[in-house]
C-alpha cells in the first residue's frame, strides 16, 4: 500500500526536479541551488499534492522518438539506445545499473520494437553494453517475471545485470 504521498516522486521531463504522478504538474527550480533549498521546495511541493486523486491523470503515450525523449521515462541508459538508434549526440552516456534502468530500455524498446533487432549497433561505440546485448531476450524474460512482484523488487535481474556488466 502506498503511503501518503509515495505519488510525489523524484525526477521527470528535463528541467523538473520531481513531479506528481497522480496530476501531471512538474516542479522546476532554477539551478544550480542549495541541497537544503531543493529539499524544502520538494516537501512544499509533496504537500501541495497530498489530496490529488489517483486516476485524474495519464502519462501521454509517446508515438515519436522526440516524444519519448521529451516524456519522463528516461534515464541515462535509455538515453544511450536513443542517441544510438537516433544518430545522436547525448552529454552522458552508460549502461542500465538496476532493473529500474533496465525498465526505461525495456519501454524504449516496447514503444520502438523496430530498434530491438538494432541493439547489436550499440557496440561499436559502447563495447561494455556487449553482455547485455547478447542476452537481452533473457534479461527480457527475467523482467517481466519480476515485475509483477509485489514488493517492487527485481533480484534475480538485477544479479544477473551484474553478471554481465564488464
Amino acid at each position: 500500500m502506498a503511503k501518503r504521498g509515495d505519488w510525489v516522486v523524484v525526477g521527470g521531463k528535463a528541467g523538473e526536479v520531481g513531479h506528481c504522478t497522480r496530476c501531471g504538474r512538474g516542479l522546476k527550480l532554477p539551478m544550480p541551488m542549495e541541497l537544503y533549498l531543493v529539499t524544502a521546495c520538494m516537501r512544499a511541493f509533496t504537500k501541495e499534492h497530498l489530496n490529488c486523486r489517483e486516476g485524474q491523470f495519464k502519462e501521454p503515450q509517446a508515438t515519436t522518438p522526440q516524444e519519448w525523449l521529451a516524456g519522463r521515462d528516461t534515464g541515462i541508459s535509455s538515453c544511450t539506445i536513443y542517441s544510438v538508434m537516433q544518430h545522436t549526440g547525448m552529454d552522458r552516456y552508460d549502461v542500465p545499473q538496476d532493473p529500474a534502468d533496465f525498465g526505461r530500455c525495456y519501454r524504449l524498446l516496447k514503444l520502438f520494437p523496430e530498434w530491438l533487432p538494432r541493439l547489436p549497433e550499440m557496440l561499436p561505440r559502447f563495447p561494455e553494453w556487449r553482455g547485455l546485448v547478447d542476452n537481452w531476450a533473457e534479461l527480457t524474460a527475467l523482467y517481466e517475471e519480476e515485475i509483477q512482484n509485489k514488493s517492487g523488487m527485481a533480484p534475480k535481474l538485477y544479479a544477473r545485470m551484474k553478471e554481465l556488466q564488464p
